[in-house]
């Protein structure tokens, strides 16, 4: 009976343990049948899913997630995807410490072609079932280009706030009313915001706008939204204020959606307040440069026009200069004759004196320089007849000098700084003429330039000597201040005194010294201050009388070229007087000619010739026949860059004409002795 029961029991055992395992496998079945649909799902899904466990290490992927990180992504832990530094991490503590359940993150991650991309992170804990941290799953979208875009759509708003609000222009937009207005477009009208320029327009744009402008706005307007033509006009803007200010507007006609009718006109207003000032300056300027560049142009041409005068009066001056010195030498001392010529032949001197001023304003001065110093020559001047008669036709003038008896050496022409100084003083004492008694204060001074000066806009920093003559007169007015440079200007009674170049010739001279004039003037009188550049060059002695024995010739053959018959004639007679043998032509062919078939020691060389070949060129074909001829540049004009040129070739000293026996004597022997 028992082992009946204990079969029965066994059997019923077996057939509910085939059951279990029969319902064991339709479970597994259906487990297997859902974890396949659910990793199809997974895998279908566009977006990158992840599983990590809870040390970060990958250990699923679908299949976007693979074809993102590549095929062996799995066993590797996250951070070794990681581009840049970050912390993606940290912000994921609170998923892994249980604290969070999802968690939103963006990290820069490297793609498996080794491109940089930003991946946006849903991330999701997981856990088991005793409710322990194990992993994460995590879903991720590429947006690189999303923020690609959407930095480069802020950037390009910040520079149309930049260009509309930090520019130069200020916009309005409108039909009737206004419907955009810059921050730039409220500042210039005065107001603190576009909505409060708004508020003030009251729906009419015409009301920021001085009334006169205001009528033909609205047709205008219409008009415009036909032709859709753009145009530029100068007008006036009314300030919150009430007060005016010029505008410049561009307008034209914009596409616009708000508008009824689809398009608006947009005003582009730029604020000319400052601009119509520096406009007013620079019209200024240019108009005083005009009048600089009018007056440097007549004075060019009348410096042309001196220098012509010069060069044909030098011609002729050389008879009565130069014929007077070789008849003295031929009279006996108590002839009859005797004073008449020393007349003659000082009324010679001063007509040459006239011409030297006229060859200075022609600005051909290039004199030869040396050291030597303001103090010494202005007291030459003063111990000097031209001195002497200057006081006695001025008696009501008194001279008083300031000399720093420091003063530095200039590299100067001795004859042309004199010539300044005297004319510094006789107008000086002129301008005070007629005004009762006065004085005129020679001053020198060493003084340091680091700025411009009046009427220079740059000047070469450095020291300088400083010749000041000051004066107490009426001053000179402004016009004629603007003037007193130009030769021929003078406001003094014709006939009376001077020639008008004198301030003209203190100018050019300045200028050859490479050196600068201010003026000082009011109505308590007028101070001219010349600025010398300093040399440290020592001044030589020099022993300026020389007997004729030491520049007297020995036969030497001397060919003179010129084109001027009694200039040949004076020059032949005076080097014959010297000692030597001459032979004259009257132009550079005839003297070329002659070389040709002759030599001579010398040629005494004029510049300019009329009609042929000049100085310069006459000696360029010399020297190919005979190439170190030897030879003297005379010329009745000042020297020239073809003198230079001449010079260049091997020509030697430059004589300007009229000239002394004792010059030419000096220089021909200098020459023969080189």
């Amino acid at each position: 009976m028992v082992k009946k029961q204990t079969c029965e029991e066994l059997e019923q055992r077996i057939q509910a343990l085939e059951k279990d395992e029969s319902e064991r496998k339709q479970a597994a079945e259906a487990l297997r049948a859902l974890s396949s649909r659910q990793e199809a799902l997974l895998s279908a899904i566009p977006d990158i899913i992840m599983e990590v466990d809870s040390n970060k290490v990958y250990t699923w992927a679908n299949q976007p997630g693979i074809e993102f990180f590549g095929e062996d992504v799995i066993g590797n832990e996250a951070a070794f995807y990681f581009e840049g530094e970050q912390d993606t991490y940290n912000q994921v503590q609170s998923l892994f410490s249980g604290d969070e359940n999802v968690i939103y993150v963006e990290s820069w991650q490297r793609r498996k072609d080794g491109k940089k991309r930003l991946l946006a992170w849903w991330c999701r804990v997981l856990k088991d079932a005793h409710g322990n941290v194990t992993g994460a799953i995590s879903s991720a979208r590429d947006i690189t280009e999303r923020r690609r875009a959407a930095e480069a759509l802020k950037g390009s708003e910040e520079r149309y706030k930049t260009l509309v609000d930090g520019g130069l222009f200020g916009v309005i937009i409108h039909d009737d009313g206004p419907f955009f207005i810059t921050e730039k477009a409220a500042e210039m009208w005065g107001y603190d915001s576009p909505e409060e320029m708004a508020e003030a327009m009251q729906g009419d744009i015409r009301n920021v706008f001085p009334p006169e402008y205001r009528e033909g706005m609205k047709e205008k307007r219409a008009l415009r939204y036909k032709t859709k033509e753009t145009s530029t006009v100068e007008m006036e803007g009314l300030r919150k204020d009430g007060s005016r200010f010029p505008i410049m507007v561009s307008i034209s006609v914009v596409p616009w959606k708000e508008a009824p009718r689809k398009v608006a006109v947009q005003c582009s207003y730029l604020d000319l307040t400052e601009i119509n000032i520096e406009r007013k300056k620079s019209e200024e300027v240019l108009q005083k440069s005009e009048e600089k560049l009018a007056r440097f142009e007549k004075m060019q041409a009348m410096g042309l026009l001196a220098g012509g005068v010069a060069h044909d009066l030098n011609n002729v001056l050389s008879g009565i200069v130069s014929y007077p010195e070789l008849i003295l030498m031929d009279l006996p001392e108590d002839s009859r004759l005797k004073k008449p010529i020393e007349v003659m032949q000082e009324s010679g001197y001063r007509a040459v004196a006239i011409v030297q001023d006229l060859l200075t304003v022609a600005r051909g001065v290039a004199s030869t320089k040396e050291p030597l110093n303001l103090n010494d020559i202005i007291g030459d001047y003063l111990n000097s007849p031209e001195f002497k008669k200057l006081e006695q036709f001025h008696p009501t003038v008194t001279v008083k000098t300031n000399f720093d008896t420091d003063l530095l050496n200039i590299g100067g022409s001795p004859v042309h700084i004199r010539k300044v100084v005297m004319n510094l003083v006789s107008n000086a004492s002129e301008a005070i003429e007629g005004s009762g008694k006065g004085k005129v204060i020679i001053s020198t001074m060493n003084r340091y330039v680091d700025r411009p000066l009046r009427r220079y806009d740059d000047v070469n920093i450095g020291e300088y000597a400083v010749l000041s003559v000051s004066d107490d007169g009426s001053g000179i007015s402004s016009d004629d201040l603007e003037r007193v440079f130009e030769p021929f200007y003078s406001k003094k009674v014709m006939g009376r005194s001077g020639t008008g170049l004198g301030l003209a010739v203190v100018w050019n001279v300045i200028q050859d010294h490479k050196g600068y004039i201010d003026v000082i003037n009011d109505d308590s009188g007028t101070t001219f201050e010349l600025y010398f550049p300093i040399t440290r060059d020592e001044i030589s002695d020099k022993d300026l009388s020389i007997p004729i024995k030491d520049y007297k010739g020995d036969g030497e053959t001397i060919l003179v070229v010129d084109d001027v018959e009694n200039q040949r004639y004076i020059s032949c007679k005076m080097l014959d007087t010297l000692g030597y043998k001459t032979k004259a032509v009257s132009s550079g062919e005839e003297a070329v000619e002659y070389l040709k078939e002759n030599t001579v020691d010398l040629i005494l060389l004029d510049m300019i010739m009329d009609p042929g070949i000049n100085g310069r060129e006459t000696y360029e074909r010399i020297i190919k026949i005979h190439p170190n001829q030897k030879a003297i540049i005379v010329s009745g004009f000042a020297e020239t860059d073809e003198v230079k040129a001449a010079q260049k070739l091997g020509a030697g000293h430059y004589i300007k004409k009229p000239y002394t026996i004792e010059k030419i004597g000096l220089a021909v022997k200098e020459e023969l002795e080189k």
